[in-house]
C-alpha cells in the first residue's frame, strides 16, 4: 500500500518529468536545421572567392555565389574552381547554391548562348558538390511581362532538366510568377530537377499571400531555397512577418538555407550584421 508521504514523492517526480519534457519541448522548437548565408552581391563581391571572408566576417554560414561564364573569375574555369574551394574552406564559409545573374541581362528564352551557360554550370555544381543554382526571370527575362517566353523557357528547361537530374543537381527558378503559375511551369517541364526559389519580398510587392504560397509549394517539397529579404529595411523592420515565414516553413518541414539579400539601411556592414543576427535568432541559432 501506498504511503500518503511516498505518493507526494511520486507525484512531485511526475510534475519534475512533465516540466523537464515541456522544457526540452519548448528547446527543441525553438531550433531549425536552416544555415544562414548572404548572396555575394550584397557582399560587394560579386562572383569573386573573396565573398566567403568578408560573410565570415560579418556572421554568415554560407554564401550563394554568382556564376560568371566570363572574366577573370569566371567558374567556367576550373582552376577557378579550385580557388572558390579553397577560399570557402579557409573561412569556414559554406557554397549555399550558385546564381546566374546575367540570364535577367540575356534571358534563357531569347540568348543562344544560355544553355550552355547553365549546362557549364552544372558542371561546376558536380566538381564543387553545389547542389542548386538559382536561374533567375527578371528584367529581360520578367515572365509576368514577357509571357511569350514561357514556351521557350519550358522547352529549354526540358532539355537542361534531365543534365541536372542526372547529377542529382536542382535549377531553382525565380521570377514573379505566382505559385500556382509557378507550378503550372513546373508540371510543363515535368523533372523533380526543377524546383522554387522563393523570395518573400519579392511575392509580397506582387501582392500574393506568401504564407499560403509557401504552404502551397512546400506541400509538394517544391521549395528549393528562400531569400530572405526587406527592399530598403533591415529584416525586421519592414512589413514581412518573417516569425510566420519561419512557422510556415517549419510546417512545411523545409531543410534549406535562409540567404539573406538587400535589407540594407545605411552601412551596409552594419546591416549586413545586424540581419545576420537577426535571423540567427529568428532559427535558434
Amino acid at each position: 500500500m501506498t504511503t500518503r508521504r511516498e505518493f507526494i514523492k511520486m507525484a512531485f517526480g511526475a510534475v519534475l518529468v512533465v516540466d523537464t519534457v515541456s522544457l526540452l519541448g519548448s528547446e527543441a522548437q525553438s531550433r531549425t536545421p536552416w544555415k544562414v548565408g548572404i548572396c555575394d552581391w550584397d557582399l560587394r563581391a560579386s562572383g569573386r572567392p573573396g565573398s566567403f571572408a568578408v560573410a565570415k566576417e560579418l556572421g554568415f554560414e554560407g554564401v550563394q555565389v554568382s556564376y560568371q561564364p566570363e572574366g577573370a573569375d569566371s567558374l567556367s574555369d576550373k582552376a577557378n574552381r579550385r580557388k572558390f574551394m579553397t577560399a570557402a574552406r579557409e573561412s569556414g564559409v559554406g557554397i549555399a547554391s550558385f546564381c546566374i545573374g546575367l540570364l535577367n541581362e540575356r534571358p534563357l528564352a531569347t540568348t543562344s548562348e544560355a544553355e550552355g551557360w547553365v549546362e557549364n554550370c552544372l558542371e561546376a555544381m558536380v566538381e564543387m558538390n553545389v547542389d542548386q543554382v538559382l536561374i533567375p526571370f527578371f528584367g529581360n527575362g520578367d515572365l509576368t511581362v514577357h509571357d511569350d517566353h514561357l514556351p521557350l523557357v519550358v522547352e529549354k528547361l526540358k532539355r537542361l532538366a534531365p543534365v541536372a537530374a542526372r547529377n542529382r543537381k536542382v535549377l531553382a527558378v525565380e521570377s514573379y510568377l505566382s505559385a500556382e503559375a509557378l507550378l503550372k511551369l513546373i508540371d510543363a517541364v515535368g523533372s523533380e530537377a526543377i524546383k522554387v526559389y522563393y523570395d518573400v519580398r519579392n511575392s509580397s510587392n506582387k501582392h500574393y499571400d506568401i504564407f499560403n504560397e509557401l504552404e502551397l509549394l512546400g506541400k509538394d517539397r517544391l521549395i528549393s531555397q528562400i531569400h530572405f529579404k526587406e527592399d530598403r529595411h533591415l529584416l525586421g523592420k519592414g512589413d514581412i512577418d518573417f516569425s510566420r515565414v519561419r512557422e510556415s516553413l517549419e510546417k512545411i518541414d523545409y531543410k534549406g538555407w535562409v540567404v539573406v539579400e538587400s535589407s540594407t539601411d545605411g552601412d551596409w556592414r552594419e546591416s549586413q550584421m545586424a540581419n545576420a543576427q537577426f535571423v540567427k535568432k529568428l532559427i535558434g541559432r
